[in-house]
């Protein structure tokens, strides 16, 4: 791999469509962790589930340790067709958007989807948490943000070109499935806050500041945007839980099992993770293993 650039013919087309400077842009302080146990040693990194290109090139710490590793660890491929068809299977529904959200909401979310021109099959016929998900996606690419050029997305990417072994801490079906779990009262809950970001303005303002943070590694601030995402309402709290916290105690069990095997590791699970109450750090430290931020 080439050490100037990472995923260089990737990173050359995404610059192409995008005129934001790189100049001065990079990440300052990876969110990059050690992980050991019995001797072994792997390496954790905290992503962004979506990417500018003036994220790149990564800094050398990270792409040594990337490329010193046999096996790349996500929590889900989202590269398979497998993935995405567990999750569109376990979004398919025939409730109507209309009988679950308010005329307020059904109204805003109507103007929405005509504004930003979103496919009708992308919203009807889908549960609720899937038409969240579109939405949002809709919006950060509007930004200038998007899940293709997420960071877990480029090491995928990265990792089959040079035929490392990929495997997943979740997978697609599971992961989907704990958004699947969300009540109607959750969904709609997280939808009128989409919509209330949005004609306050408030998604580019947490998106700058998400950015700004992820880039300075100053993991205080991210947990902070995560918990104003959520809010600190009953279903806010409730849907928080379960996309965090309950997940955190059997991702700590898959990535303690790696230690198990002779091949090196090299793990990539979104930063939201990281920081905060029951997260994911502390749930591997009660597995025995020692955790330490590389500086």
């Amino acid at each position: 791999m080439n050490r100037t650039y990472f995923s260089l013919h990737y990173i050359v087309a995404a610059i192409a469509v995008s005129a934001l400077s790189t100049a001065n842009a990079q990440i300052a302080k990876p969110f990059l962790w050690d992980l050991t146990k019995d001797g072994k040693t792997m390496t954790l990194f905290g992503s962004l589930h979506v990417g500018k290109p003036d994220f790149y090139p990564l800094p050398e710490a990270v792409i040594k340790r990337f490329e010193e590793a046999t096996v790349l660890a996500v929590e889900a491929d989202v590269t398979l067709p497998e993935t995405t068809q567990a999750c569109l299977k376990l979004a398919v529904t025939d409730e109507k958007l209309e009988d679950l959200l308010s005329g307020d909401d059904f109204a805003a979310l109507s103007g929405y989807v005509k504004a930003a021109a979103i496919p009708d099959s992308t919203i009807n016929k889908r549960k609720l948490w899937m038409v969240n998900l579109a939405l949002v996606g809709a919006e950060l690419n509007q930004l200038g943000v998007d899940f293709g050029r997420g960071l877990d997305v480029t090491f995928l990417r990265e990792a089959k070109l040079s035929k490392k072994r990929v495997v997943e801490v979740e997978g697609g079906a599971q992961q989907c499935g704990a958004l699947a779990a969300a009540t109607n009262a959750e969904t709609t809950a997280a939808l009128t806050r989409f919509l209330a970001a949005v004609r306050q303005n408030r998604m580019e303002k947490r998106l700058d500041q998400m950015v700004t943070a992820y880039r300075a590694g100053d993991g205080e601030s991210l947990n902070k945007v995560v918990n104003e995402e959520f809010g600190d309402s009953k279903e806010g709290m409730m849907a928080k839980q379960r996309v965090f916290d309950n997940r955190h105690p059997p991702m700590a069990e898959r990535i303690d099992s790696f230690f198990k095997s002779p091949e090196r590791h090299f793990a990539v699970i979104g930063v939201g993770h990281m920081f905060g109450d029951n997260n994911l750090l502390d749930a591997l430290t009660k597995r025995g293993i020692t955790v330490k931020r590389v500086e």
